[in-house]
């Protein structure tokens, strides 16, 4: 009986926590998201692609990190104190939550595409790193943040596997994802109106 009342005692606060977390989360990414819209606002020339549903993964992350935070205090308790165990686990949570509550702002910012200024803004694109940037932990610091592109350095678009769009140039090759083929061929759209003529699109099974 004690254990089960430890057990549901210990699920309770897991669940409080999450929630106190929750809260400046939410904040953060509201600040950052509206920061985004003053910078880059929409109107007759700019076009904004937003998909709500891709905001599933960064919100799944966030509450993954607060189990696994709560693990890894449990465990390091077991050999310092506790004060120091959760000073330290809490401080590198906080760390990477706040690199989420802006992924969450820049997943739902989206797409932007600004023809006028020649330039389309997307959520950073990890694919492009190398094993050197995982080392330097880019994938942390980079988190949430937006890339911009020249429009006129657009040379190549495919899309593949019916929910992802690329975008190649000079600068390389660039990924897009989302949830469902009408938000994708939206961004499509977007993006063949405003590059330049030379761009073509491509197909791609998978």
């Amino acid at each position: 009986m004690a254990n089960a009342k430890q057990k549901n005692d210990n699920t309770g606060l897991v669940l409080l926590v999450g929630f106190v977390v929750l809260i400046p989360l939410l904040l953060v990414s509201l600040i950052y998201y509206k920061k985004l819209k003053d910078q880059y606002p929409e109107d007759e020339h700019a076009q904004r692609v937003f998909d709500t549903k891709n905001l599933y993964q960064p919100f799944l992350t966030a509450g993954a990190i607060i189990l696994f935070s709560w693990w890894i205090s449990a465990i390091l308790s077991q050999m310092l104190p506790a004060a120091v165990s959760i000073t330290i686990v809490a401080t590198f949570a906080l760390i990477i939550l706040y690199k989420i509550a802006k992924s969450i702002s820049s997943t739902y910012f989206g797409v932007y595409v600004d023809p006028e200024n020649d330039r389309v803004l997307l959520p950073k694109d990890m694919a492009n790193y190398s094993v050197s940037d995982y080392f330097s932990l880019k994938f942390i610091t980079e988190l949430g943040t937006m890339e911009e592109v020249p429009l006129s350095q657009i040379k190549r678009i495919t899309r593949q596997g019916g929910k992802k769009v690329f975008i190649h140039g000079k600068f390389g090759s660039r990924g897009m994802s989302f949830s469902n083929k009408q938000k994708r061929d939206e961004c499509l759209s977007a993006i063949e109106e405003g590059c330049s003529v030379s761009a073509s699109l491509e197909f791609e099974a998978a």
